[in-house]
């Protein structure tokens, strides 16, 4: 989850890891790095640059290139010189900053032995006094590995076995079978395993029993380098046996028996299928989920919930049933309390589960960002903790237009059309936790195979203003569902707006907008 640079939130801005950075003034500055992914090959040089719009003069700046937190950085630039204690172990020794062009607004991180770990996001901020601001970068790491070999053996049933291997590729390659007439030949088996340094060692097999085929070819792909190796083996036509009449007989009886056995398994999957069709096109978007997952025995509860105002961030505005919330200019003078939200603008619904099968409906309407979905009861509230399953969080994001899964480098999700009603549907015991567009009842993306423990709570976030809400959908008649109210105290009393402009209570006068995420994200990435 990206961070806005011109938020003018106070204190604990990036987990108060930023020098206990005073109020901060808007930056006058943008930070810009390359759009497009940096490719690097393994044991090469690599750089990461950024520059300033307008060219301002960046020598007296501090520079920092970070990874998922600010501190310890990959490289840091103060007061004219690096940083070393601030910088991570595994960069020490490989990184240098070239600053030839930083008078001109422009540096770059120069990764010496480009290594598989450095592959992902990176960070680079540029910061004067007090503002500051920050571009997304994506360095690719790549490796070509070695000629792929052929390995042959004969087997006693004259049948011929070839294994292909090779060596050293990165990212994890596809290996593939042809023939000289350039079809694919299906392998037998396949195995991809990376090494210590998580360079991948590929191995495939095939089994050869036609007696005219004469030459085989092995070629393994790397997709992001658009390269590929290729091997060719001649197979000798002495290699199997001749055929007697009655194997010959043997196999035509055979093959007619399968035939029979493929045309009827064929026609009852098709008859199958139409009823399927049939009964599912009578079914609603939820029944199409409901019936999708229908193998699991225990019933679905479809839940009741309403929103907690204790754990809302002061610049959230719940409604008076507390079904809604928006985003407001406006900062809300509340309590200080340890289950408040300071930093990220979420807030908590009050259902809390600890074991079974839950499903509610969260209507997105034609907002243009939010995130919605789950997190642990004892997440960090307080900083800007990223927002992924490791920290606690299972969620998914709409920002710029893309879908993504927040995973912690973000799966991008490709939707055939935009959400507006959202399914989230939790089962504690199998630690999955799925979502489906309640429009047709497809499928978006499910958190599987997860570890829970303690109370779930759902969570909701905005991350610009705007006249849409996020709405809890109200439930329809069902037999099975459950309500649940938890930790909700005075939710008649109403909660004073800190006017634009005004002091709060707690010296408070910023305005929250849509400045969560830097202006120049790299592509592919929110």
């Amino acid at each position: 989850m990206a961070v806005f640079p011109n938020s003018c939130l106070p204190r604990c801005l990036f987990m108060l890891i930023l020098l206990q950075l005073p109020k901060l003034d808007a930056a006058h500055f943008d930070v810009i790095g390359p759009s497009e992914p940096i490719l690097a090959m393994v044991g090469e040089d690599a750089e990461l640059p950024c520059h300033l719009s307008p060219n301002v003069n960046a020598e007296h700046m501090e520079l920092r290139w970070f990874r998922s937190k600010v501190s310890p950085a990959v490289l840091v630039y103060r007061d004219g010189l690096e940083q070393e204690e601030e910088q991570m172990p595994e960069y020490r020794g490989r990184v240098t900053l070239a600053k030839d062009d930083i008078s001109a607004g422009r540096a770059a991180v120069r990764i010496q032995g480009v290594r598989v770990s450095d592959d992902g996001e990176y960070q680079c901020l540029f910061r004067e006094n007090g503002s500051y601001n920050i571009a997304l970068l994506h360095l690719e790491v790549a490796a070509l590995g070695s000629d792929p070999h052929i390995h042959t053996e004969v087997q006693e049933s004259g049948e011929i076995w070839l294994e292909c291997t090779s060596e050293g590729w990165y990212p994890e390659p596809q290996v593939k079978w042809r023939t000289p007439k350039g079809e694919q030949f299906p392998s037998t088996s396949e195995s991809r395993n990376p090494d210590e340094k998580g360079l991948f060692t590929v191995a495939s097999s095939v089994i050869i029993r036609d007696t005219s085929m004469e030459k085989l070819s092995c070629y393994i792909q790397n997709l992001p380098l658009g390269q590929e190796k290729e091997v060719e083996i001649s197979i000798p036509a002495t290699s199997l046996p001749s055929l007697t009449p009655w194997i010959v007989a043997m196999a035509v009886i055979l093959m007619v028996l399968g035939l029979v056995t493929i045309g009827f398994v064929f026609f009852t999957w098709r008859l199958y299928k139409e009823r399927s069709r049939e009964r599912k096109n009578a079914l609603s978007p939820k029944d199409k989920v409901l019936e999708e997952l229908k193998w699991k025995r225990s019933p679905w509860h479809a839940v009741d919930m309403i929103l907690d105002p204790d754990t809302a961030h002061p610049h959230l505005l719940l409604s008076e049933d507390l079904k809604s919330v928006q985003l407001e200019d406006s900062r809300r003078m509340l309590p200080e309390k340890p289950e408040r939200f300071d930093s990220w603008p979420c807030v908590l619904g009050c259902a809390a589960f600890t074991s079974g099968r839950h499903h509610w409906e969260v209507e997105v309407g034609d907002r243009t960002d939010w995130a919605i979905g789950m997190c642990r009861e004892n997440v960090r509230r307080k900083g800007f903790d990223p927002i992924i399953p490791e920290n606690g969080f299972w969620a998914l994001e709409l920002y710029g237009n893309g879908y993504w899964a927040l995973t912690p480098l973000r799966t991008p999700l490709l939707l055939s059309r935009p959400l507006h009603r959202v399914g989230i549907f939790l089962d504690y015991e199998s630690g999955n936790i799925s979502f489906y567009n309640m429009t047709d009842g497809s499928h978006i993306y499910t958190f599987s195979k997860n570890i829970f423990s303690g109370f779930l709570r759902p969570l909701f976030c905005l991350w610009s203003s705007g006249e849409k809400p996020l709405t809890i959908c109200p439930l329809a008649d069902e037999p099975e569902r459950v309500t649940v109210i938890a930790n909700v105290q005075d939710l008649s009393k109403e909660i004073p707006l800190s006017p634009m402009g005004e002091d709060s209570a707690s010296e408070v006068t910023d305005t929250f907008h849509s400045k969560l995420i830097p202006t120049q994200p790299s592509q592919g990435s929110p």
